[in-house]
């Protein structure tokens, strides 16, 4: 099983034609994410889910057919989210000094001119999702129309990579696993409100996931209950997408925080390395995302992510100077019955950069414990009535999914796996 996933893991990552939409779960429910993003995508949608279900996921997804007009994602996901009993007055403590700390660094590389605030600044801006091909190409023609030769001035990623690393710290949390014979005693209470679950795949108190009600253990040491999460994931996405004449590198690294799986704050380091490949110009930037999460209780859900709250400009090696557009995301889960959620999102709630705000409607129902289905609806910017559907099967170690993506989508489908390790 091991070896297989590896497999799928280097062939989704080398393969130029793979396309997926930031994660099958998240789009199999319309996008309507922001506030459930409780496995290893988070990073996209809200960063604040990475401290939701402990443990360490390994995830890939990849396309099976149908291109579309959209930049997409092959995408690799990495998430640890581990736990310790807390206070809570030391976890908000802990949070304010962790705030302290991001707040003076982001006035630092301020004012070293690196990274700036997104809002109410001037200029133009694109959406993550567009590409970037026709401005940067138009930059070209500019210069040869006033009779120059269009500037070509190489970025250095390694330069670049070595003065990221001078200007960051580095930080680990290592917490021990406690409670075993506890966790292995009560673990088959989680198939309660199932009835039913497979014997290819039955619960794991250390990978709990979607399917997982870690307050359901009458030991109140094997719940969240006065315990705080810490986590960190590293997504990466890659994506060569011949019809937008772009081909587009993301890069996050993440880091989230959590107390009794109620509330939770993250954010993502974003790093994106683009290049046109007509022009064979390369262009390099990057941003930081923050999220947060409320769960009032099992059944009711709240999510907020803002998307490129500070910015450097993506510069091209011709000149060319562009940045992602912030966006406000807000989301609402509800859960009727344990085996059903759910949910709408609103992105681009205050519709920066003259951009209408988008609808996302999303359903999940986990029939059985191990599998889920899921429908979808949302209106884009490309198109409205987007609809989406989708099916995750857990199968021992491993979560199977599959997402078929209708509308502005081109018919896509996708799949994913991820690795409860």
């Amino acid at each position: 099983m091991k070896k297989i996933l590896g497999v799928l893991i280097i062939i989704s990552l080398f393969a130029n034609s793979a396309l997926a939409i930031y994660a099958p779960r998240a789009m199999g429910m319309g996008g309507a994410f922001t506030a459930i993003a409780d496995d290893a995508f988070a990073a996209y949608w809200n960063p604040a889910g990475f401290a939701i279900n402990p443990g360490v996921d390994l995830a890939g997804s990849y396309q099976l057919t149908n291109r579309n007009t959209l930049i997409g994602d092959n995408t690799f996901a990495l998430k640890g989210c581990f736990e310790i009993g807390m206070n809570p007055f030391a976890w908000v403590a802990g949070i304010g000094l962790a705030t302290m700390f991001a707040y003076e660094g982001a006035k630092y590389l301020s004012d070293k001119d690196i990274v700036k605030k997104n809002w109410g600044r001037p200029g133009e801006k694109v959406a993550k999702e567009e590409s970037m091909a026709e401005d940067v190409k138009a930059e070209d023609e500019k210069q040869k129309a006033e009779g120059k030769e269009p500037v070509r001035e190489p970025i250095s990623r390694k330069a670049i990579a070595k003065k990221a690393v001078k200007e960051s710290g580095k930080a680990a949390i290592h917490v021990g696993s406690k409670f075993a014979e506890a966790a292995l005693r009560e673990v088959t209470i989680q198939t309660r409100p199932y009835y039913y679950a497979p014997h290819w795949y039955r619960p794991n108190y250390y990978r709990p996931t979607y399917w997982d009600d870690r307050y359901v253990y009458k030991e109140k040491e094997l719940t969240p209950a006065g315990k705080a999460q810490f986590a960190m994931g590293i997504t990466v996405m890659s994506d060569q997408n011949a019809i937008l004449d772009q081909d587009t590198n993301w890069y996050s690294l993440s880091f989230a925080s959590g107390y009794s799986e109620v509330v939770a704050l993250g954010g993502n380091i974003n790093v994106y390395d683009l290049k046109i490949p007509s022009l064979n110009v390369k262009g390099v930037g990057a941003g930081l995302d923050i999220g947060g999460l409320v769960r009032i209780s099992d059944s009711l859900m709240f999510g907020l992510a803002v998307k490129e709250l500070l910015t450097t400009d993506i510069k091209f090696e011709n000149g060319t100077i562009k940045r992602y557009q912030m966006s406000v995301n807000g989301g609402i889960a509800i859960k009727p019955i344990k085996q059903a959620t759910l949910a709408m999102d609103v992105h681009n709630m205050f519709e920066q950069n003259n951009q209408a705000a988008s609808m996302h409607y999303g359903l999940e129902v986990r029939p059985i414990y191990g599998v889920a289905l899921r429908a979808g609806l949302s209106d884009t910017a490309q198109a409205r009535q987007n609809k989406t559907a989708g099916i995750s099967v857990g199968v021992g170690q491993m979560i199977i999914d599959y997402t078929y993506l209708g509308g502005a989508y081109n018919r896509t489908q996708m799949v994913g796996a991820t690795w409860k390790i």
